[in-house]
């Protein structure tokens, strides 16, 4: 399996970090984008320690010249980039009439945004490349939520990003795909009050909630050499939980 060059946005943690850990460990080079440095220095760090390659790179995904900054320090550490996870993702739930412009576009800006200039940034290359593979996060709550008006609307967006994406870089074998996980054990959940948790575990058809790992499986396959027809898709990875009218 040929090794590529990878981007994972919120690599410092959650999904991101799972992410990062599940293709450094079979064989690719992963730079971690993070606001967070502290964490993702030490994720890195971490990642290096069992021999794969990976190095932190600060990046502010809302913010054009970070991402070519980003993108050029990745390559001249391992080369052309030809994989990028747009996970990097807030939240700022208020209802409708109590949602402030800095709530709407701090979300709209991270989750979709960033996602938009990220692939932009990195798209060229794999053109040249003739090859490249985007995975863009999604979530559960595309389909709507109280108090979300903000995050539905960005991973909604996203979707509609990916879709176009697809289109506009096939010729070139660049195979675009979104991921929408429902609740998953990561430190953004562990925020949410025990209560509203036992609820959602209530409801779940498998009895318990996703974990990073699990969804990074997932992300690694439409990553892999191995997906060469798999492009333009949400895959919902939600344990069957939002199947059906009921």
């Amino acid at each position: 399996m040929a090794q590529h060059v990878s981007i994972v946005t919120g690599g410092a943690s959650g999904i991101g970090l799972a992410v990062a850990q599940a293709l450094a460990a079979r064989g690719d080079a992963v730079g971690l984008a993070d606001v967070n440095a502290e964490a993702g220095e030490k994720a890195a760090a971490a990642i290096r320690h069992t021999g794969a390659r990976a190095i932190y790179v600060p990046l502010d995904v809302a913010d054009r010249a970070a991402w070519l900054a980003a993108t050029e320090l990745v390559s001249r550490e391992f080369g052309t980039v030809d994989i990028l996870i747009n996970n990097a993702g807030v939240i700022r739930d208020r209802s409708l009439l109590k949602m402030t412009d800095d709530d709407w576009d701090l979300v709209i800006n991270v989750n979709l945004r960033g996602a938009w200039l990220g692939s932009q940034t990195v798209f060229p290359g794999m053109k040249s490349k003739g090859w490249g593979r985007i995975v863009n996060i999604s979530s559960s709550a595309h389909r709507g939520g109280f108090g979300q008006a903000n995050y539905s609307s960005a991973k909604a967006g996203v979707i509609g990003l990916t879709r176009t994406l697809a289109i506009e870089g096939a010729k070139n074998k660049i195979l675009v795909n979104a991921v929408a996980p429902h609740n998953v054990n990561t430190p953004i959940l562990a925020t949410v009050p025990e209560t509203d948790k036992a609820v959602w575990l209530s409801k779940s058809r498998f009895g318990r909630f996703a974990e990073p790992e699990e969804i990074a499986a997932l992300v690694c396959f439409l990553v892999s050499d191995a997906n060469a027809i798999v492009s333009g898709q949400l895959i919902e990875a939600d344990g069957a939980d939002l199947v059906g009218a009921g």
